[in-house]
């Protein structure tokens, strides 16, 4: 009993833990519940040669991009910080996935698998892909990431110690809570910057997050990623903006 009582209290007290947005009270909903249904697998659709070069191909073209946009917000970082590196993880055995990490020299690292490259129909998904990935570099959303996790582990901590728990547990617990604080907010805005990179890398990127229309997305507490619509909104949105600054002779600015 003592166990669930200091785990819901963690949950419930996780959502004080990032003080970088403000939270919203909403009214239970008077509407009948639906039931979601898990996305779908993606399918492939092309051999890994024809995934590999479609990466290199791409990659040629963003990469540039990528680097001069985070340039552009980065002066106070090292030179590391912006350079770059795309690779392709050759392990068959993972399901489909793309990320951004960083590298033992500081590089920032995206890192395609596989079976991504397999499941992704054209170049504009590869390019919006990367763009996104790049953006989680560009608006520091690992070292947000690693904050969450810290702040979320001493609230667990706290809590479950004084409520006469393991200290350890409720640390590790809020340590997983934190770290995905705020994780959907990222995504979208990751979505918006690699919009902008890869119109600027000259790619569609409406076209490119048709992906989301296969992986669909979670509303889950603990998911990271938002419904694939509320993505392929925001994106559509951006490009809107993007349009309508050319219009007018003018580059929109990369806004997050």
């Amino acid at each position: 009993m003592k166990s669930a009582l200091t785990i819901g209290t963690i949950l419930l007290l996780s959502a004080c833990v990032p003080t970088t947005t403000p939270t919203t009270e909403t009214k239970p909903s008077t509407k009948p519940k639906t039931t979601a249904t898990a996305p779908k697998a993606p399918q492939v659709t092309r051999s890994a040669s024809s995934g590999v070069s479609a990466y290199k191909r791409v990659a040629q073209r963003v990469e540039p991009v990528a680097e001069a946009a985070c340039r552009s917000f980065s002066r106070d970082m090292p030179r590391t910080f912006c350079d770059f590196r795309i690779t392709v993880d050759q392990d068959t055995r993972k399901a489909p996935n793309a990320y951004q990490s960083v590298g033992s020299d500081g590089r920032p690292v995206i890192t395609f698998n596989i079976n991504m490259l397999r499941t992704i129909k054209n170049d504009d998904e590869v390019a919006f892909i990367m763009g996104h990935e790049a953006g989680h570099q560009i608006a520091r959303h690992l070292v947000k990431k690693r904050s969450n996790a810290n702040a979320g582990a001493l609230l667990g901590a706290l809590v479950m110690a004084g409520l006469g728990g393991d200290p350890t547990d409720g640390a590790n617990l809020g340590g997983a809570i934190g770290a995905q604080s705020y994780s959907k907010k990222f995504e979208l805005q990751a979505d918006r910057i690699g919009a902008h990179i890869a119109t600027r890398a000259g790619f569609d990127a409406i076209k490119g997050a048709r992906s989301f229309e296969r992986t669909g997305g979670s509303n889950s507490l603990l998911s990271t990623h938002p419904p694939g619509a509320d993505r392929f909104a925001t994106v559509q949105q951006t490009v809107a903006q993007i349009r309508a600054a050319r219009a007018q002779g003018q580059t929109a600015p990369i806004k997050w």
